[in-house]
Order: structure tokens, then C-alpha cells, then sequence
């Protein structure tokens, strides 16, 4: 059986960093602007996450004239770090930043599902980054740094829309495989009483002789306003028919990929 070739195009992205030709790998003294101090961020972890999250972390101290980098770090640097806690079920990430006087550090969790970490997208990235630097920025331009009490992880309750007019059994096979595939990846689903909304919208369009393209956009939305809050496509070729009768494992194919999205998009979600 051929299967589906699936791109999934998360429309969180960010754009790619403009070429820096002149970039230093360290922090370099003599050159730090006066005021805030230069940071070195340690990555969290060995894991592609963890070198994404700290290039983020860089970027935006970057941005408000801090200097950082994820390389060596000179005299005076303060040092951003993060030790790991890891279950089955959830990461936890406790920054600390620590002062070259060697103040007691100011302590910040951030706690999301493993499977949301291992697999954490543009938007969960982004997410994770924007939270650490609000709250060291302050102290890093010299204003007292505040410690965080730790929050429980939450993640919002979600609910899967019918879908309807697919198909073969796409619409009972799809959606019970998207529930599988979102459970797995830490998505809690309910019912009525879920605060956010997945809608699936669906369509076979022509393609190559023999082929059609089976096109494939999720929604996240607010299930109280039907605010959209992000959105994850799918596209992949399909031999003509393919789906007239049971969808099978393609169903499998299909939900994994777009389970991704969705989770990446209601990780991304500020917690209440």
C-alpha cells in the first residue's frame, strides 16, 4: 500500500534569522554596551528542543540589547540555566539566574508534557522563550530579580469536532485516530464542558493523472468565542480512489502528523 507523504506546515512559524557574517561565538567584554549585563544561556537538555529553546532565549536578550550567547562567558557574565525534572508524563524546566556575585538565584518552572517537549514545535518554542526573558529582563537591566513560585502544569481540555462527508469510513477512522494520536502527545479531550475546539476541514482535489491531493487543515479554536488560536495543514498525494473504502493505517498517517500541530498550537496557549 502506498503511503501518504505528509508536510506539516505549522502557520506559527517564524521567520529564519538574517545572516550575521560579523558574529561572534562568545560574549565579547570589550564591546558589551554599558548597563545590562551579558548572559550565557545553558542549554536544558541535549535534545533539539533544548538547542532550539536557548537560541530563542538568545534572540530576544539579543533584541533588548542584553548581551547573550550559548557559548564561553567571560568575567561578570550572568548565567541562565535550567535543571531538568523528567517523568513519564510531563518536563519541567527550573531556570535559574545566577549573578556573578553570587546572589541566591531567582527560581522559574515551566512545566509541559513530555511528548509536547520532545516534539515542540515554532509555536511552543516561542511560547517557552517569550515567558523566561519577561521574567529575568528586568533584573538583567540591573532592576531586582523576582523569584517565581512554581504553577502546576495544565494544559486546556479540548474537544474534537464531527467531521462529515469524507469518503469510505474517513469520517469514524479519522477522528478516533486523531483522539489516539493527541492522548499520546499529552492533549487531554472532553467534551462539552472543553474550552477549545478542533475542527477539521477536508477536501480531495485533483492531481497528477491517476493521483489526487488529500488537503487537510486543523483548527484550534476557542470553544467559547470561535476564536481562531492556530491553525496546522497537511497535503499529500493519494492514488486515485484510495480512499473509497477503509482508510486503515492511512488514517494513522494523517493523525499523527496533524497531532503534532495541534498539540504544538494548545502548548503554545497562555495558561490561566
Amino acid at each position: 500500500m502506498k503511503r501518504l507523504s505528509l508536510l506539516l506546515l505549522l502557520l506559527l512559524t517564524a521567520c529564519g534569522d538574517p545572516p550575521q557574517p560579523f558574529r561572534h561565538d562568545g560574549i565579547n567584554a570589550s564591546v558589551s554596551p554599558p548597563g545590562p549585563r551579558g548572559v550565557v544561556v545553558r542549554l536544558p537538555d541535549d535534545s533539539p528542543s533544548g538547542a532550539a529553546l536557548a537560541k530563542a532565549i538568545v534572540k530576544r536578550l539579543m533584541d533588548q540589547d542584553i548581551p547573550a550567547s550559548t557559548r564561553s562567558a567571560v568575567s561578570g557574565s550572568w548565567v541562565l540555566v535550567a535543571e531538568t525534572e523528567a517523568t513519564a508524563a510531563a518536563r519541567t524546566l527550573r531556570w535559574r539566574l545566577i549573578a556573578p556575585e553570587g546572589e541566591p538565584p531567582a527560581a522559574f518552572p515551566q512545566t509541559l508534557p513530555s511528548a509536547v517537549w520532545d516534539k515542540a514545535g515554532p509555536a511552543t518554542i516561542d511560547r517557552l522563550a517569550d515567558e523566561v526573558v519577561a521574567k529575568y529582563a528586568a533584573a538583567l537591566h540591573g532592576e531586582p530579580a523576582e523569584a517565581v513560585a512554581a504553577a502546576p502544569p495544565r494544559l486546556p481540555v479540548a474537544r474534537l469536532e464531527p467531521l462529515g462527508g469524507l469518503p469510505g469510513d474517513g469520517d469514524t477512522a479519522l477522528p478516533k485516530a486523531l483522539g489516539r494520536a493527541l492522548q499520546r502527545l499529552g492533549v487531554k479531550l472532553g467534551g462539552t464542558e472543553a474550552e477549545l475546539a478542533i475542527r477539521g476541514r477536508i477536501a480531495l482535489v485533483p492531481g497528477r493523472p491517476g493521483e489526487e491531493v488529500l488537503d487537510v487543515t486543523w483548527m484550534v479554536l476557542d470553544a467559547r468565542t470561535g476564536q481562531e488560536l492556530g491553525k496546522a495543514a497537511q497535503q499529500g498525494a493519494l492514488p486515485k480512489g484510495r480512499l473509497a473504502g477503509p482508510w486503515g493505517a492511512l488514517a494513522g498517517d494523517i493523525a499523527a502528523g496533524g497531532a503534532e500541530g495541534i498539540a504544538d498550537i494548545i502548548a503554545a496557549i497562555p495558561q490561566k
